[in-house]
């Protein structure tokens, strides 16, 4: 288990309770564990332990929403019906440091997908937007998106794939989206993950809702900072395929 989610376990079992367990730690942790995490609504989260628990957590909205005292006696409960404390699975190694490990920032959309790349002190920034079933926006709503039988909406794999390898070049990763169900890229890259990459999820130690898609640059650069630390000047990256927004 990743060192952050090692981290986030033990404060959940913390005597006396904790008061500050972001619900984004929370959510990459339990996505770590091997379960399935969905938004019943702005305000409540479900989690389906592997082994069959589940429960469900009131978690308010916005990316800085913390866990009331209800919500983690609840959590740490669900947790040990399935055998699992604040020592479940400890890291064999120490991590890198947060301000030198390589982070990733990801900031999710079905139209395209903010790339932060954090190394040292550079903050590169680049754009990866699909160029499949998801580029020419015609299969995004929820009616269209699902066949005559009800099946989930179609998958643009190629965008997913892309996605995924920027995350397999990164050591921790955190997630920024909006939306339910299949409208949040956020589940459905990690349903991706678990089916293609499971060995890349441990590297995803939070997920942060935003209440506004249209977040500027600067706010997503803020909320990076309050996760990964100090972020210095950043610099414009070209990846594969994609132009940065500078033309550069």
């Amino acid at each position: 288990m990743h060192r952050h989610h090692q981290r986030t376990l033990q404060a959940l079992f913390a005597h006396p309770l904790s008061h500050g367990l972001r619900l984004a730690e929370v959510e990459a942790l339990l996505v770590a564990l091997g379960a399935e995490v969905s938004r019943i609504d702005g305000e409540r989260l479900r989690v389906q332990l592997p082994d069959g628990h589940d429960s469900w957590l009131r978690c308010g909205g916005g990316g800085g929403a913390v866990l009331d005292p209800e919500a983690v006696l609840r959590l740490r409960h669900l947790l040990q019906q399935a055998d699992i404390g604040p020592d479940h699975a400890a890291a064999a190694s120490p991590a890198p440091r947060g301000d030198q490990s390589r982070r990733l920032v990801l900031h999710l959309d079905h139209h395209h997908t903010d790339v932060f790349h954090l190394e040292g002190d550079a903050v590169d920034h680049a754009v990866l937007r699909p160029h499949g079933l998801w580029g020419s926006g015609e299969t995004l709503t929820h009616r269209h998106d699902r066949d005559l039988a009800g099946q989930r909406a179609p998958l643009d794999s190629d965008y997913l794939a892309r996605i995924t390898d920027a995350i397999g070049d990164a050591e921790v990763v955190l997630l920024l989206g909006h939306g339910h169900g299949e409208s949040d890229m956020r589940q459905l890259l990690m349903r991706h993950l678990s089916h293609h990459r499971p060995d890349l999820l441990q590297r995803i130690v939070a997920f942060v809702t935003l209440d506004d898609g249209g977040l500027s640059e600067a706010g997503l650069v803020a909320i990076a900072r309050e996760h990964f630390g100090n972020l210095p000047q950043r610099h414009p990256m070209r990846a594969p395929g994609q132009e940065t927004p500078w033309g550069a």
